[in-house]
């Protein structure tokens, strides 16, 4: 049974992702004054009065003419209006009741929706609360999301309106970040693995500003904005930074690579990233839809020729647009996470070490060596001397080779002893 869903509606500069922000108690949606900022629906779990319920913030209506992509942004919030089970619909005290208020206030009873009106912004100096009755949806509920005024009593009514539904336990599901440049096709894979148009998908670059959080049964899948090496504005700086915190929540990290273009040091930078965070990782290569056979035979070697340090890390080719091998893609993301997840006990991991040192007598003494934690595998060695580095990318390839660890960073944790 799917959890139910509540989406924030208003028009631009309402204060939505503020709102949202404030009931995650995560600073997850992109705030700022400029107007038609959000463009995705971002998604999260909330949990208040022992009821779990998805809370879904969606795009300004009524953006400035200039934004490209309004048209597609305006159906994703129509067709999100239409599947949630409840609307917030958020209107701005301060400014007062405007023409797209009224317009907003029409479609949704169209659309036959259940609406909570929601006024905020209820800490200016004289709030203009009894204009919006004529929108003829009830009394409005006044808060303040930036001051945190007045969100409790919105989330009681929230959850009196909603239905009962079993709990989900969320350490049961997958927490998958996809990474990548701009433009590699990272919204459009996740729209193919879900199977439904989630994410907001153009051919300009940036059109991914949050990090979006799409739950499933099985998933929790992150799409974020694409990883640049510089900024042309603050947005885009606050978008590499959740993209960042992103990978650090999540368990597996599948990283977008365009098939059709040369590898590039973002490419490389973006990998490292996700190794140095200990994280699962699966390398996606995209658009193979767009290369005859022989091109993407080349693919996979190219890459290997490339960064040979990524030997251990599984390789797809796919193309998001028609879905070829995505459902390959989506199990792999189950191996991986197996395999970040591996333990190795004290007697096998002295054996392998045992075997290694008759094998390969290394320059120093090894007292004791040991898996102290998963994920990442992280191996603890007491020596008297310090081991060299090619002898400690040695031991990994000889752990891989014994234990498997396919996708799973591999550290080390050196101990000296005198």
């Amino acid at each position: 049974m799917r959890l139910p869903e509540v989406v924030i509606v208003g028009r631009v500069n309402t204060g939505k992702s503020t709102l949202f922000n404030r009931i995650i108690k995560k600073p997850l949606a992109i705030v700022a004054d400029q107007p038609g900022l959000t463009r995705d629906s971002l998604r999260k779990e909330v949990e208040w009065n022992d009821k779990k319920f998805i809370l879904i913030d969606s795009g300004g209506l009524y953006p400035p003419e200039e934004d490209a992509i309004w048209e597609k942004v305006r159906e994703k919030i129509d067709e999100t209006v239409k599947e949630a089970d409840l609307v917030v619909f958020l209107v701005d005290l301060k400014s007062g009741i405007l023409p797209q208020d009224r317009e907003i206030a029409d479609w949704l009873r169209k659309l036959n929706k259940k609406v909570i009106l929601v006024g905020n912004k209820s800490d200016v100096k004289r709030p203009l609360i009894y204009d919006f009755y004529e929108l003829g949806l009830g009394e409005p509920i006044v808060i303040s999301a930036e001051q945190n005024m007045g969100i409790g009593e919105l989330l009681d009514r929230i959850t009196e309106e909603l239905p009962e539904t079993r709990r989900t336990r969320e350490k049961d599901r997958i927490r998958c970040a996809i990474i990548g440049k701009p433009n590699v096709g990272k919204s459009s894979l996740l729209n193919a693995i879900i199977g439904k148009e989630y994410a907001v998908v153009s051919d300009i670059p940036g059109t991914t500003r949050d990090s979006l959080d799409i739950v499933t049964d099985r998933f929790i899948f992150i799409d974020t904005a694409g990883i640049k090496k510089k900024f042309k504005d603050e947005i885009e700086y606050f978008a590499h930074i959740r993209s960042k915190r992103s990978i650090s929540y999540s368990e597996v990290v599948i990283v977008v690579i365009d098939a059709t273009k040369p590898l590039t040091h973002i490419d490389k930078r973006i990998i490292q990233l996700a190794e140095d965070e200990g994280k699962g990782i699966v390398i996606a290569f995209n658009k193979i839809d767009l290369l005859n056979k022989e091109q993407r035979k080349s693919v996979i070697p190219s890459f290997e020729r490339e960064m040979p340090t990524a030997y251990y890390i599984p390789k797809v080719l796919i193309s998001a647009k028609s879905g070829e091998r995505v459902p390959f893609l989506k199990e792999l993301i189950f191996r991986v996470r197996l395999e970040v997840k591996k333990r190795i006990g004290d007697k096998r991991t002295e054996e392998f070490i045992m075997d290694e040192v008759s094998r390969f007598s290394p320059p120093f003494e090894i007292i004791r060596f040991f898996q102290s934690r998963a994920e990442p595998p992280t191996f603890v060695m007491i020596t008297k001397g310090k081991p060299r580095q090619d002898y400690l990318k040695y031991l990994e390839k000889r752990l891989r080779e014994k234990f498997g660890f396919i996708g799973a960073p591999i550290k080390f944790d050196i101990k000296l002893r005198r």
